[in-house]
């Protein structure tokens, strides 16, 4: 059963036909990343009509740097009261500005999975070491490393520490997520999409069902069969968000 762990298709890139693309999928599971106010609120939504949709809150750290503090900490309170399968999208990227606030915010949203008991979906670009190190420091145990692209040692510390990596179609081209995916024990790896970016081909809108891609590639490079790697990643979800 296909499984994509990181998408975004309440964006507006979707909107003329979503329900073709979910039924099309053949995902079992697709978790859809709230990125915001708005996003958290479309993507609870979309799960009320389609069950195999679960839900992942957060704010992404480009809404953060954007928002006001009051509104991220009632967004915060809202995202505690809600039905969902992990806290997500959330992380640092260094790309913007406000680096103590998005630390300040990342830090927040590790407590509230805490709480919850949830896993979380971490976005950590240009910022992986220091992700790892407030990870490390809040203890955290069921972290997902969403579409990572920094160093090979780092993620491998990460593998270390328990974590696991959500890979994208964009393996099939792309030589550091195919060296990533050698490196790693097929225990810590997961299938996203992160729709409507990260596809196969660049500048082509990607989709849910495009997993079977990146499965495929895992199962050239694993020198395993597709069978083998599609069971061992539903098995990985299973024991992560369950």
């Amino acid at each position: 059963m296909l499984i994509d762990v990181h998408t975004h298709i309440t964006d507006k890139k979707f909107d003329a036909d979503v329900e073709k693309v979910i039924e099309d999928s053949n995902c079992a599971v697709i978790i859809n990343n709230g990125m915001n106010v708005e996003d958290n609120r479309k993507t609870i939504e979309l799960s009320k009509k389609f069950s195999k949709v679960k839900v992942a809150l957060g704010i992404h750290p480009y809404d953060i740097v954007r928002m006001d503090e009051k509104d991220i900490d009632e967004e915060i309170k809202f995202i505690s009261k809600q039905k969902i399968i992990a806290i997500g999208e959330i992380g640092l990227d260094f790309t913007y500005e406000e680096k103590e606030k998005q630390i300040k915010y990342f830090k927040k949203f590790l407590d509230l999975a805490k709480k919850m008991d949830l896993p979380v979906i971490v976005h950590s670009r240009k910022a992986e070491n220091e992700v790892l190190e407030i990870l490390k420091e809040k203890k955290m145990k069921r972290v997902v490393m969403h579409c990572f692209c920094g160093e090979l040692e780092v993620a491998l510390k990460a593998e270390r520490l328990g974590y696991s990596f959500s890979i994208p179609p964009r393996l099939v081209t792309n030589k550091d997520f195919q060296e990533l995916v050698k490196k790693l024990s097929i225990t810590r790896i997961l299938t996203e999409t992160d729709a409507p970016y990260m596809g196969a081909e660049k500048g082509k809108r990607n989709e849910p069902g495009n997993v079977r891609f990146t499965i495929k590639k895992m199962a050239e490079i694993k020198g395993m069969s597709e069978e083998e790697v599609e069971n061992s990643i539903f098995m990985n979800y299973q024991k992560l968000f369950s």
